[in-house]
């Protein structure tokens, strides 16, 4: 087995039924609901106390991870991604948890503890989590493994049941082991790989159409249909028809990638050429989308106002704000990165240092990964 050191951790949506059990000891009952002002620590602490982390009274994820140490499926502990539902109670749990593998001396101690809310994961509004919650874990478990994927391990054990055959599929997908602790069992076990296969050759096949039902997140079937060329949904190539969820809200029929489209989504290289579709641009003037604060950053923004004037003509750009400088002068670096749904960036010149904040025409991930490209590209050519 190759040396592993992150762990990603699908975390239970409810206290009273995944993650802390109601037979429970009264004084752990007492603080969880003092949790709610605050009072993680002082519910990890208690967690820390016990003297057997396998006792199932303390939880799925607690358990599953303490055998995952034990056993030798994690070599270091570097890295945790805690991923929660989006509920009150599955942040509450994410954070106790937090709380617990960030000082533990049972050594379940992790250097770095991340949690995750995955949006739209609940089971308020089966549209949402049909449509979204579901895609959207796929999509958060890929972007923590993305960066260290021959080094981390999934475990699938708490959370939403429908959770763990989507994350053993992407664990397949992306060459990641997955486990799973069953209830019953005394240890945890790697899910053994299905014997399935993508077919690479469908995403280059439809590349577009993957494009739209990625970016946009759902999409209007008439839109869809004429924008494709197809006559009906019945039409549609029975080969890409497993990878689209069809969905009436209200008297519209919408489409989206199901959960299986966005495994497969996720183990492909993403062609950033589909995001030269007029759909994805806009026509409004360069001139109008520059903003900046006053100050230094003014002499900034004219001694950078070529740069700046490039980057806002990308027809994919909505907003350029300068939201500040520094007067200290350091080269011709730069830095651009993803902050949830826009970019920063960072630029160094001989007028000092311009923070930026760039906001697109779509603010999906793989959209917004593709600009983030294009503007590098043009910082390249500055140097």
């Amino acid at each position: 087995m190759s040396y592993k050191d992150t762990l990603i951790c699908t975390v239970g949506a409810s206290l009273k039924t995944n993650s802390i059990r109601p037979n429970s000891p009264e004084q752990l009952k007492k603080l969880i609901d003092e949790a709610q002002s605050e009072n993680m620590a002082g519910v990890a602490q208690i967690l820390r106390n016990i003297k057997d982390p396998h006792d199932k009274t303390w939880g799925a994820e607690i358990n599953s991870v303490a055998s995952l140490i034990e056993k030798g499926f994690l070599n270091s502990r570097q890295k945790i991604f805690l991923l929660v539902s989006d509920t009150p109670d599955g942040e509450l749990i994410g954070n106790i948890l937090k709380e617990y593998f960030q000082k533990n001396k049972n050594n379940l101690e992790f250097n770095s503890v991340e949690v995750v809310k995955v949006d739209k994961l609940n089971d308020k509004n089966r549209f949402d989590f049909k449509l979204h919650g579901l895609r959207n874990l796929v999509r958060e478990m890929a972007n923590c493994a993305k960066d260290s994927l021959d080094r981390c391990i999934i475990n699938a054990t708490g959370g939403y049941k429908a959770a763990i055959a989507y994350a053993a599929l992407l664990g397949q997908a992306l060459n990641v082991p997955v486990y799973y602790l069953f209830e019953s069992f005394d240890e945890i076990i790697e899910l053994l790989p299905i014997p399935v296969r993508f077919d690479p050759d469908l995403y280059r096949k439809y590349s577009k159409i993957f494009a739209m039902l990625e970016y946009m997140n759902t999409v209007e079937e008439k839109r869809f249909l004429e924008k494709f060329g197809f006559q009906s949904w019945a039409s549609l190539p029975e080969e890409i028809k497993i990878f689209i969820e069809r969905t009436r809200i209200d008297t519209e029929d919408y489409l989206a990638l199901n959960p299986l489209g966005q495994i497969y989504l996720e183990s492909t290289e993403w062609d950033c050429s589909t995001i030269d579709d007029d759909d994805y641009k806009t026509n409004k003037p360069f001139s109008d989308k520059i903003t900046g604060s006053g100050g230094h950053a003014t002499k900034f923004r004219e001694f950078n106002e070529k740069i700046t004037e490039e980057i806002a003509k990308l027809p994919w750009i909505e907003l350029v704000s300068i939201t500040g400088s520094s007067e200290i002068e350091s080269g011709n670096a730069f830095r651009v990165w993803i902050e949830k749904d826009h970019l920063k960036m960072v630029l160094n010149s001989k007028k000092g240092t311009g923070f930026y904040v760039i906001q697109t025409t779509i603010k999906n991930q793989k959209f917004l990964e593709c600009v983030k490209k294009k503007i590098e590209e043009i910082l390249q050519e500055r140097r």
